[in-house]
């Protein structure tokens, strides 16, 4: 039975239904078929233009769904929300199994885009400091896992697995789009340097995070900054 994975395309209007975009779900939901071996369709979806014929299509072939991540397999009913496209992903293609048993491993990063999020949209000057302070805090716990805990180049072991492919587009936004705002990771976090130096060594992640993603990336967050790119740049 053939996969379809409905994803959001790019931020450039060339590009919108040609290339993924910035989505961390999509992106994340991408990196786990490809470490899977799956063969699937990938569908760009514009979320800026719901008039169009194209929008039309999403909505009808994903019986309603509005957002994706969205995935159809074969007869099954269409998938949405990335969790539950994970799970049925595990489900139904149990190998390679990539699932982890390692509660810290899974749990590793978990608010680390939040904290990104607000540092990035945040349109007050005053409270960039103490915003870029709780990012770097929650680095710094990401780096000291890594380091002392990790059983491996990974978060469980020395091989991609499901809380690598939920943490690595997260950081790559980090990476990517931080410098709007002249943030960089830490250079003393070696250990992350070292764990996003390992992920580039594997396809998945090399064939997801291609340079057109990377600066989608940016982008996107361009767009979601708003007033906070207006006041970082009278700093």
């Amino acid at each position: 039975m053939s996969v379809t994975v409905f994803v959001k395309g790019s931020n450039d209007h060339f590009k919108v239904h040609k290339e993924l975009g910035d989505c961390p779900s999509s992106q994340r939901i991408v990196m786990i078929l490809r470490l899977k071996g799956v063969q699937f369709h990938q569908e760009f979806v514009d979320l800026t233009k719901k008039d169009t014929k194209k929008w039309e299509e999403f909505v009808r072939r994903t019986q309603g769904r509005l957002k994706p991540p969205v995935l159809i397999h074969g007869d099954v009913e269409p998938i949405e929300d990335a969790d539950t496209i994970v799970g049925y992903l595990e489900e139904t293609f149990r190998e390679p199994d990539l699932k982890s048993l390692n509660a810290q491993a899974n749990i590793a990063g978990c608010d680390l885009y939040s904290k990104f999020a607000l540092f990035m949209r945040n349109s007050i000057p005053d409270n960039d400091a103490k915003l870029r302070a709780a990012l770097v805090k929650e680095l710094k716990k990401l780096n000291e896992f890594l380091d002392k805990e990790s059983p491996g180049a990974y978060l469980d072991g020395d091989m991609l697995k499901l809380p690598d492919c939920n943490l690595l587009p997260k950081l790559m936004h980090i990476k990517e789009a931080g410098e709007l705002k002249d943030f960089t990771i830490p250079e003393e976090f070696e250990a992350i340097s070292t764990y996003l130096r390992e992920a580039q060594r594997q396809r998945a992640f090399k064939e997801t995070f291609i340079e057109p993603v990377k600066h989608d990336i940016k982008q996107g967050w361009r767009k979601k900054m708003g007033n906070s790119m207006s006041s970082n740049s009278r700093r």
